[in-house]
């Protein structure tokens, strides 16, 4: 078994949920790995800077609305549709990390969707809420805001994260908070196409119909008849007007929600299967013959000097952020104040 070197950055073996685990437990099937401070193959994300230090093969993922830059990395995995040799591949996060606590675990079930979950008319008797809001980031896009306000002109919207709270706390458990409703809005932090994450996976998990806005091509992996895609309607009003008209119909609600969830044609196993191809094909090469980076030296010595520029003004941002967090903690249950707050850092981050 051929022996690597690999530094996962910010992969801490002690903590079971770090999304370090699936690379590093995929790569041990056909490797005998080592982790290490000196590595020949290091993988890193959008947060970390830690490969600036190291010039071996770089190999960029992403769980955030980014695209890889391929002057600094050699290889890459994340949401783009593209093609770039044999240096990228498209792995949406939700395909390899786990979201959820382990109460939620124990009721979710297939997370592949292979074997198909019908709902019946006493199933949806049993749900007492009309739809679900779950989010604590209040700096995503505005859409999210939007179209709470018009979709709760309806009917009550039950918004149990930290952002628009209106149930009288965070609630502990999403999936069963969401699995009480009929809808959910699954909204991204914003839109792109290919940016699919894990908001539509929860929501379909916890059997709602999902209200979905993020990546105007989600049918490439999502049956759109089991949803209702908001990229499809002319505007949210539109949107909002077939959600009142399926949920007067229990019967048209019921047909939606028993449609296959994976489009066809569309594989998790073979996804993740070909992700596993691309990292062995990275590996099983001479070390010398994987690196991809031919940006002249010079200019990657400026663009890494960039990168450590960011990287000085993002640590200074990220402290003053902690520092605060600290020193506003006990106001926070201020309703007002919180409102006040979270209206400022959105006006600062558009």
């Amino acid at each position: 078994m051929k022996k690597i070197r690999i530094k996962i950055c910010e992969f801490d073996k002690s903590n079971k949920d770090s999304r370090g685990w699936y690379i590093y437990d995929l790569l041990t099937k056909h490797y005998d790995v080592e982790l290490s401070d000196r590595p020949d193959y290091l993988f890193y994300h959008e947060s970390t800077y830690e490969y600036l230090d190291h010039d071996c093969i770089r190999i960029f993922y992403t769980g955030e609305n980014i695209s890889p830059d391929f002057n600094l990395c050699d290889y890459a995995f994340g949401f783009d549709h593209m093609d770039f040799g044999d240096r990228y591949y498209r792995m949406p996060l939700y395909l390899m990390a786990i979201f959820y606590r382990k109460e939620e675990l124990e009721m979710i079930g297939d997370a592949d969707f292979a074997k198909q979950v019908f709902l019946t008319k006493t199933d949806l008797l049993k749900k007492t809420g009309f739809c679900s809001f779950v989010y604590s980031n209040y700096l995503g896009s505005d859409a999210r805001k939007t179209f709470f306000d018009k979709l709760s002109a309806y009917k009550q919207v039950h918004a149990g994260g930290g952002y628009l709270n209106n149930v009288g706390g965070k609630v502990a458990n999403k999936l069963a908070f969401e699995a009480e409703h009929k809808f959910s809005i699954a909204f991204e932090n914003s839109s792109r196409s290919g940016y699919t994450t894990e908001k539509i996976v929860s929501s379909l998990l916890a059997k709602t119909i999902p209200i979905y806005w993020g990546n105007p091509d989600i049918g490439r992996e999502f049956n759109e008849k089991r949803f209702i895609n908001c990229h499809r309607y002319k505007d949210f009003d539109a949107a909002v007007k077939r959600v009142e008209e399926i949920d007067r119909d229990n019967d048209l609600y019921l047909s939606i929600i028993n449609e296959p969830v994976v489009a066809k044609g569309y594989d998790f196993d073979l996804v993740r299967k070909g992700f596993e191809n691309f990292l062995i094909r990275i590996i099983d090469q001479p070390l010398d013959a994987a690196k991809r980076r031919t940006i002249n030296p010079v200019r990657a010595k400026e663009l890494e000097k960039n990168e450590l520029v960011i990287v000085r003004h993002v640590t200074r941002r990220n402290r003053l952020r902690a520092l605060f967090a600290r020193a506003y903690k006990p106001f926070k249950q201020i309703k007002t104040l919180e409102k006040a707050k979270q209206a400022y850092f959105r006006k600062r981050a558009l």
